[in-house]
């Protein structure tokens, strides 16, 4: 969701194109959660919601216009997963940051491979790179922050999202069971927590 999407808009037309949008998406990405996203097509999408195609471009100015979008719903998405587990002040902030992240990514396994694993027009790590990333990034890195010291805040933000995006990858992979997913989150923690 972008920041103009946010709050609710006041005027009935733009809720409806906002609505309308919503809808879009949330057809595409439950297309590819069933199918994969080479089943999502402008025009699978459209005839799913019987809508007409030119209607999917009134919103979108392509299928990779489109699925850049859910990526960055989906990263705000994670950013709240975030948020909740900062203002909770649980004693293992890191160890529950990682069970949710691992949760979301098993949750919505199709979101988490087009935010991170499957090519999108989206850059990462540039200065072109989209404002819901960076909050992600951002957000992330506040709470890690609070246990290291600034100047290795970057790095062990980027090393703690390394860890729980193998855990991720992995478990999606079938390359670990899931039995051992809470002990391997204990051990995160404990990387990052001490």
């Amino acid at each position: 969701m972008r920041d103009q999407e946010r709050s609710t808009p006041t005027d009935p037309k733009e809720r409806r194109r906002l609505a309308r949008r919503h809808e879009i998406m949330d057809v595409a990405l439950a297309i590819a959660e069933r199918e994969g996203w080479e089943a999502v097509t402008t025009r699978r999408v459209a005839r799913s919601i019987d809508y007409s195609q030119p209607v999917i471009y009134q919103h979108f100015s392509s299928r990779d216009d489109l699925i850049a979008a859910i990526a960055r719903r989906g990263f705000n998405t994670l950013t709240g997963e975030v948020e909740s587990v900062a203002r909770a002040g649980d004693a293992r902030p890191f160890e529950e940051l990682c069970r949710r992240y691992v949760a979301f990514g098993r949750r919505h396994p199709r979101l988490y491979e087009v935010m991170f694993g499957a090519p999108t027009t989206l850059a990462f790590a540039t200065a072109d790179t989209p404002e819901e990333l960076r909050r992600t990034f951002l957000t992330l890195r506040e709470l890690v922050a609070r246990g290291h010291p600034a100047e290795d805040a970057d790095g062990a933000t980027e090393f703690f999202w390394a860890c729980c995006h193998g855990l991720v990858s992995l478990l999606l992979a079938g390359r670990i069971p899931g039995t051992r997913v809470e002990e391997h989150v204990r051990r995160v923690g404990h990387l990052l927590g001490g």
